[in-house]
């Protein structure tokens, strides 16, 4: 006659563990308000006292199981050789890997469990988000020191932390892994402008993307800081000047010029048109055909954008004399011509 297999008892750290990994089971598939001490011990088979030994009440347990969650599946932190290789690379893991756990934890805490247990925003945010002022990716930032990429001793730990306390802003607000495009906008134009405002003038760069990036991010300052004179933004401005250099461009040309969605294109130039700005004119009386100017307005406002950029890349340049900038103009366009 068979017999049933005997279970085996649990204790210590092995039974918190999976009293704790039933905790998070039961509240990615119930929810917040429909667990109970009872169904989390259903699922972990065993009884509720034994829980109640260790937790007093359900929200201790839910706020215990949230921490086990996020601490048993942390996020590895790739080494691709560079800072930004890095940077982007674990940024885009960590929003793929916690947009869920983000999306249960926030339907928890909005569910009731701040409410219930007295915590501010401020305070879930440590426990539950994990929000130490420099995560695991530390490694990265003492590798690129090594490189000589950053000088760590320079750079405070605010700044460090800055591209991590962007994308968990991110995935609480929308609850869903950032694009690529987001996390190198993160990247590229917020954190590491900054990062260069703490950077040794003896610190080497490592290779030829990180010399344009830095070019590119000079470039990129000066254009904002002469559009935000004028009350543009960065892209306004650039759409602008496009249309002082090709008017009557349709909003596919835009696009192509901006490296943008045409959605988003046409969200630009309403904003332009409101301002007056930019004009849509149709074709031959097809409204589906409409070709885009800059208004006399809007030349007036943008007149001066050319020979500011000029300024800029005269001073970026300066280092060179005339024969090394002509060399290095034959060596980029010899670039650009392999280019798709």
């Amino acid at each position: 006659m068979a017999t049933e297999p005997v279970r085996r008892r649990r204790h210590g750290e092995q039974l918190e563990s999976e009293l704790l990994a039933a905790g998070w089971d039961e509240l990615a598939e119930a929810g917040y308000a429909r667990l109970t001490m009872e169904s989390v011990a259903a699922r972990a088979r065993t009884g509720s006292a034994v829980l109640y030994r260790r937790w007093a009440n359900k929200d201790e347990l839910v706020l215990a199981a949230i921490r086990y969650h996020r601490k048993t599946n942390p996020v590895a932190v790739p080494d691709t050789g560079s800072l930004r290789g890095d940077l982007i690379a674990h940024l885009t893991a960590v929003g793929e890997a916690l947009a869920g756990f983000f999306a249960i934890a926030a339907a928890a805490a909005f569910s009731g469990l701040l409410a219930n247990t007295g915590l501010s925003p401020a305070q879930a945010r440590e426990l539950v988000m994990d929000a130490r002022p420099l995560p695991d990716v530390r490694i990265a930032y003492q590798r690129s020191h090594d490189r000589g990429e950053i000088d760590l001793g320079r750079v405070p730990p605010a700044v460090l932390a800055l591209p991590f306390d962007l994308v968990r802003h991110d995935l609480l607000m929308d609850l869903k892994p950032l694009k690529r495009a987001r996390v190198e906008s993160i990247v590229d134009e917020l954190f590491w402008p900054l990062l260069r405002n703490y950077q040794d003038s003896t610190v080497k760069y490592q290779t030829i993307n990180e010399l344009f990036r830095s070019i590119m991010s000079t470039q990129r300052k000066a254009a904002e800081e002469w559009a935000r004179s004028r009350d543009l933004t960065f892209e306004q401005a650039m759409v602008l000047g496009f249309l002082e250099r090709q008017p009557g461009a349709i909003q596919r040309d835009v696009a192509a010029m901006s490296h943008t969605t045409a959605s988003n294109v046409s969200l630009l130039l309403k904003g332009l048109e409101r301002r007056g700005l930019v004009e849509r004119r149709t074709e031959n009386g097809n409204e589906r055909s409409k070709r885009v100017y800059a208004s006399p307005a809007g030349s007036r406002l943008i007149a001066g954008l050319d020979a500011a950029m000029a300024e800029v890349d005269k001073a970026v340049f300066a280092p060179l004399d005339e024969a090394e900038q002509a060399g290095l103009e034959a060596l980029l366009g010899k670039v650009n011509a392999r280019l798709p």
